[in-house]
């Protein structure tokens, strides 16, 4: 009789969890894609995602003067058949940063990644209760995934999702300690196992919530400090009123774009005393126009506001 095999989804790779160890198996993985693949097929058949327009926002970022501490929420639309069970962040760096750790808060579980784990940014992370976290250190990303209940044993019963986000709601309590400041990242948001995964296939194979991913852009540690400059404050405004839309006036990017080219001429004419004013009449204008109804979104807020304090600071 086969002993008892506890399956957990830690979306991306089934990780089989045997005496208190975690092991990466090639053949689960294989297993896992063609899976996928099959699943993805008849996704795209829908006329509905599961989870359509989720939101990964910052709703502040402190400094503890050792580290930043980026605090956020999940929201989930109405538009959306599911609750969030499951947000998967990108937090690679480049080559030499290395693998830091700073304090976790909550229950955390670690990936093993091997001899050529790529580098990610000095993170640690916090996890609400009934969630928990992993560092998944192959792919330079943090997970965060809702504890589980009727796992499968033998085979046997169906795991559920203990808590989400439900459609129309929202679920705070997450977040990052990093010395690195804020930048765009990607996320990927997964599902509860009851709005995706409780009807199986022809072969009897039931799905893993990471096959109905809903994807977007966030806040995260990125940079440096040493590396940040005006040109990245520009080129992030650039993409905030561009493609994402954190902010949705024209005019108000078109004056935060005149008070950054001012601040950058100033620079460029060594008159620190005009790049200062340059940086506080442009940090005055997102405070003045973030809000309830207010047109600078929170992930373009935290952004742009975090990275000028800094360079307010550091001129």
């Amino acid at each position: 009789m086969i002993s008892p095999t506890t399956t957990s989804a830690l979306w991306g790779v089934m990780t089989l969890l045997q005496g208190g160890r975690l092991h990466q198996t090639i053949a689960a993985s294989v297993a896992l894609l063609a899976a996928q693949s099959a699943w993805d097929r008849a996704q795209s058949q829908s006329t509905r995602p599961i989870l359509d327009a989720v939101r990964f926002e910052v709703t502040a970022v402190t400094d503890s003067a050792q580290y930043l501490l980026y605090e956020y929420r999940i929201v989930n639309p109405t538009s959306s058949r599911g609750g969030v069970a499951g947000l998967s962040v990108d937090l690679s760096a480049p080559l030499g940063t290395g693998l830091i750790t700073l304090p976790f808060t909550g229950d955390l579980q670690r990936s093993d990644g091997g001899p050529h784990a790529p580098d990610h940014v000095p993170v640690g992370g916090i996890a609400p209760d009934r969630w928990k976290m992993m560092v998944v250190y192959y792919r330079a990303h943090l997970d965060w995934y809702a504890a589980d209940f009727g796992v499968v044993t033998n085979g046997t019963g169906l795991p559920a999702s203990a808590d989400s986000a439900p459609p129309g709601g929202s679920k705070a309590g997450f977040g990052l300690r990093s010395s690195y400041l804020p930048g765009i990242r990607r996320f990927s948001a997964h599902p509860t196992y009851q709005s995706c995964c409780t009807q199986p296939n022809d072969r009897g194979e039931y799905p893993n919530p990471s096959f109905f991913p809903a994807t977007g852009f966030t806040v995260a540690p990125t940079v440096r400090p040493q590396d940040m400059g005006l040109s990245v404050v520009q080129s992030d405004l650039q993409r905030v009123c561009g493609s994402l839309r954190w902010i949705t006036d024209g005019a108000v990017c078109g004056s935060l774009r005149s008070k950054l080219k001012q601040a950058t001429q100033a620079l460029q004419r060594s008159d620190s005393k005009a790049v200062k004013g340059s940086l506080r009449a442009f940090l005055a204008e997102l405070d003045a126009r973030h809000g309830p109804g207010m047109p600078v979104s929170d992930n373009a807020y935290w952004l742009l506001k975090v990275n000028g304090e800094y360079l307010l600071a550091h001129m």
